[in-house]
């Protein structure tokens, strides 16, 4: 997969991850995933918390290769 795939793909990932969070906000309802074989509520907040950790480890994991 070319790079500029990958940046196109991350960047619709992201873009998703927001309009779900943003929904989530708009209608006061949690946001549902599946972890570790478990199904887990996570506030739009905490996913937002989630979302920002797990862009700038792939972001740091990025900038040493």
């Amino acid at each position: 997969m070319s790079d500029s795939l990958i940046e196109k793909a991350d960047a619709a990932f992201k873009i998703a991850c927001q309009t779900v969070i943003e929904r989530a906000r708009q209608s006061h309802t949690e946001i549902v995933i599946w972890r570790d074989g478990k199904i887990v509520e996570l506030t739009p907040d905490q996913a937002a918390a989630e979302l920002a950790t797990n862009l700038a480890k792939r972001q740091s994991h990025r900038d040493v290769q």
